[in-house]
């Protein structure tokens, strides 16, 4: 028969007890007894609350074109290793990834963006924060650093983040490096029976699926649209079978662009296109949860 230490420290303090041991001797085991239970107890019960505090933290921001984690903002980065960096580096490329473009900037480019970014002040994280990062404006500028592990990615005209794969920082500064970079390389302009056409919607709702009334969906625009084109494109037949799209308005000079997404599908401008698990990437992207 098997016992815990502390079944076994009092069997055997009985044991004496018959054979008539001291009180004092009792009282010993006794102490020992609490000794194996306040040790052994104790320690599974810090063990379980030491696994816990071990748990992973949650990422700060939750992102798609490089969002940061709490851990990340913790390591050392500034934007003078950043200036340094693009006046040292041997190329650095503007990208607009909308529109497929791109430009290699000499240096007196590369003199105009480290002047503005001397006035950018960092920002804290932030649900609003989050929310640019995940839906960066047309045309989505980037510039890459080629033989660096560094980036900028501008979110929008005022705000823009820098750094590496692992570490991230965001910023905020007066629009002059937003000006700059629409002047050296003006985003392509889309025909109007284009996807990239749509960009420029003022409005866009959604119906359909998880949404059972008319939802404005506007913010997520730029998100929508990358999502469905960051996927070739094939003209096809669309199945009889097909149902239950989701049904996507973009508004463009008060002129309604309808796409209609199926689980497979795409249709728009009466074309139909292959767009594997198509409604619920968009349904998940525009997920609440």
């Amino acid at each position: 028969m098997t016992h815990t230490p502390l079944k076994l420290v009092i069997r055997i303090g009985n044991n004496y007890q018959k054979e008539g041991v001291a009180l004092k001797f009792r009282v010993f085991v006794l102490a020992l007894a609490l000794t194996v239970l306040l040790t052994g107890g104790c320690t599974n019960i810090l063990d379980k609350l030491t696994k816990r505090g071990q748990e992973p933290a949650a990422p700060a921001v939750a992102n798609t074109t490089g969002q940061t984690t709490a851990q990340n903002q913790s390591q050392e980065f500034s934007l003078k290793d950043l200036e340094q960096a693009l006046l040292n580096s041997k190329s650095v490329k503007l990208i607009a990834q909308d529109t497929g473009q791109t430009l290699v900037l000499d240096e007196a480019k590369r003199k105009g963006l480290v002047k503005y970014l001397g006035d950018a002040g960092e920002l804290k994280e932030n649900n609003e924060l989050a929310q640019v990062v995940g839906s960066a404006a047309f045309p989505a500028y980037q510039i890459k650093l080629e033989d660096k592990d560094l980036q900028l990615d501008i979110y929008d005209e005022l705000r823009f983040g820098a750094g590496s794969n692992n570490v991230r920082h965001y910023y905020m500064e007066k629009g002059e490096v937003w000006k700059s970079l629409e002047k050296w390389m003006p985003p392509r302009t889309y025909q109007e029976s284009m996807l990239g056409y749509l960009f420029k919607a003022s409005k866009v709702t959604v119906k359909g699926g998880i949404f059972a009334e008319e939802t404005d969906q506007t913010p997520a625009r730029n998100a929508i649209l990358r999502s469905i084109r960051s996927i070739e494109l094939h003209s096809t037949v669309l199945p009889q079978d097909a149902a239950d799209p989701l049904t996507i308005n973009f508004t463009v000079s008060n002129k309604k662009y309808t796409l209609l997404v199926y689980s497979e599908y795409l249709t728009f401008n009466n074309v139909t296109y292959k767009l594997p698990q198509g409604k619920q990437n968009i349904e998940n992207l525009l997920s609440p949860g």
